[in-house]
């Protein structure tokens, strides 16, 4: 049972003054986000919610979800790892994040649902450590919906149909590298290394390191692997074809959707901003992996 401890109840000294709260609309989720605000609002902190969230609960706010965190010092997103994607996407360096996990597998979540009243003075008084997670700048080169967009998990390109291939180019520093068929081709970095492109093949990557990792979906060859590459490296991707070849789309974190014509040239490289993403002090990242996972530990 959630409860707030006597001395939760007094004024804390925080870096943070406005806060934003984003949830999942679900029952369970909004009932936290119920208490969190009040809790907040005890403290003397501004409370803003995102648009979704404030009709869900009644309220006016209208703000955009992928806008909130322009508004925040700190937003606390109630929910799943989409949930908190949706805010993370586009979210300024400067604004930290906090996951609660109110979903399934909350991998990006950094509290569990009953953590989120008893830690909450701890948290606001900076106890919880920066975690600073690479993301990718997304640049469709021309066409309706040319211009950059940013990724923090993944950019996939792949076919909505199903039982029909296509044939993608990959380049790599403007180089050819590759030429298959297959369903399509997925970027991550290391943060979504542990998303679609592991249940794809990929490896891996340690948060900390310096790469994104390029795995083909489904490729019609053997010798079509992932393959791991310097986060500085400017990725091509290209669907080669006709007319048959159409009906491609790019996916940014499962979410942002564009339809990519055959010859439309899709560009992807590390963004010159991170993501703020908080964890409690004794987090700790293979950890998390062995108990999400189900690594038996």
């Amino acid at each position: 049972m959630m409860k707030e401890s006597r001395a939760s109840r007094r004024t804390v000294r925080t870096p943070y003054r406005r806060v934003g709260l984003v949830a999942k609309v679900s029952p369970r989720a909004l009932r936290l986000t119920g208490k969190l605000e009040r809790a907040l609002r005890r403290r003397g902190l501004e409370v803003l919610f995102d648009a979704e969230t404030a009709a869900a609960m009644g309220r006016k706010d209208t703000a955009r979800r992928e806008r909130i965190a322009r508004s925040a010092d700190l937003v606390i997103v109630l929910g799943g790892d989409g949930t908190l994607l949706s805010v993370a996407r586009d979210a300024p360096s400067t604004t930290a994040i906090l996951g609660i996990n109110v979903g399934a597998l909350g991998y990006l979540t950094g509290l569990k649902q009953e953590e989120a009243l008893s830690r909450l003075d701890e948290l606001l008084a900076g106890g919880f450590r920066e975690d600073r997670r690479r993301r990718l700048d997304v640049r469709i080169t021309d066409g309706p919906d040319s211009g950059t967009y940013r990724a923090l998990n993944d950019a996939v390109l792949n076919r909505r149909t199903t039982g029909r291939i296509s044939t993608f180019s990959i380049s790599i520093e403007g180089r050819r590298i590759a030429r298959f068929r297959g369903d399509g081709v997925i970027v991550a970095t290391p943060t979504g290394s542990t998303a679609y492109s592991l249940s794809a093949g990929g490896p891996i990557l340690d948060p900390a390191l310096p790469a994104v990792v390029v795995t083909p979906i489904s490729p019609h060859t053997l010798t079509q692997r992932p393959l791991v590459v310097p986060a500085s490296a400017t990725i091509g991707l290209t669907v080669i074809g006709r007319k048959r070849d159409e009906g491609v789309h790019l996916t940014l974190d499962g979410q942002a959707s564009f339809t990519i014509a055959p010859g439309r040239a899709v560009e992807v490289r590390e963004s010159g901003s991170s993501a703020t993403l908080l964890r409690p002090p004794e987090s700790d990242n293979f950890h998390n992996l062995a108990e999400k996972l189900n690594w038996g530990l």
